[in-house]
């Protein structure tokens, strides 16, 4: 079992631009209020998953910081949007609690949406929660569009990957479940966030709970560019910490 690891000083990290190392400016640790976007699947696929989905929205709402504000949108034929932002986390749970499944799964236009809407938020840190199985069969956008504006977004996505019961699906179809859990996990990947995968025994109450402890405890590292031709080319940078089995 993972756990965020806090108590780092500035001189546990390093950081290269283009393979060359660079002076860290600015580094704390940080624990900000968030806009956090969460987009909950409530398609028809989801029908026997979706108080799984719901106990996993409880937990993490119980364990974020106070001063978030939070809005949900939900997945069906197409986006829904059931709250704007609001900061009581109990309006939240209210409103999904008696939302029923069905619908045709349109996942990727939903989360291109509420991408586009948590950057308007009050707080400079936002961030999207994304519970679902991955899987879309409706949407207009493509997959390869939410992850090339991804690159370019400072919007986080945590995922939630609802794996479901193995033993019950065929074959085929348990290929069709494992790209979808792919693309979810690639999601997190490419923003920076956090995937979980949760199969039908798991707890969805220490998932979300996790994942709502690493939205909040994060270092902010940062440095000046070493660009000062104004090239507009991409950099590689790496982040690197000195601790034994760390992952960034």
């Amino acid at each position: 079992q993972s756990a965020n690891i806090i108590g780092l000083g500035k001189e546990s990290f390093a950081v290269l631009d283009n393979g060359r190392p660079q002076p860290i400016s600015v580094f704390y640790l940080e624990d900000a209020p968030c806009s956090i976007g969460i987009v909950l699947d409530v398609s028809g696929s989801m029908r026997n998953t979706l108080n799984f989905e719901k106990a996993a929205l409880h937990a993490f709402l119980q364990a974020s910081n106070p001063e978030d504000n939070f809005s949900l949108v939900t997945v069906s034929s197409k986006p829904g949007v059931v709250t704007g932002p609001v900061g009581d986390v109990r309006e939240i749970d209210d409103s999904a609690r008696f939302l029923p499944a069905g619908g045709e799964t349109a996942l990727v236009d939903t989360i291109y949406n509420a991408l586009s809407k948590v950057r308007t938020r009050q707080n400079r840190r936002n961030a999207l929660l994304v519970i679902s199985d991955g899987m879309d069969n409706h949407s207009r956008y493509s997959k390869s569009d939410l992850l090339r504006t991804l690159i370019e977004s400072p919007t986080q996505v945590y995922t939630i990957a609802i794996a479901g019961n193995q033993g019950a699906v065929k074959g085929i179809e348990w290929s069709e479940v494992l790209r979808g859990l792919e693309f979810l996990e690639d999601l997190a990947a490419r923003s920076g966030g956090v995937s979980i995968r949760l199969g039908a025994h798991e707890n969805p109450s220490a998932a979300a709970t996790r994942l709502a402890g690493a939205i909040r405890s994060q270092y902010v590292v940062g440095y000046r560019t070493p660009d000062n031709d104004q090239s507009g080319k991409w950099h590689t940078i790496q982040v690197k910490v000195n601790r034994s089995k760390a992952k960034i």
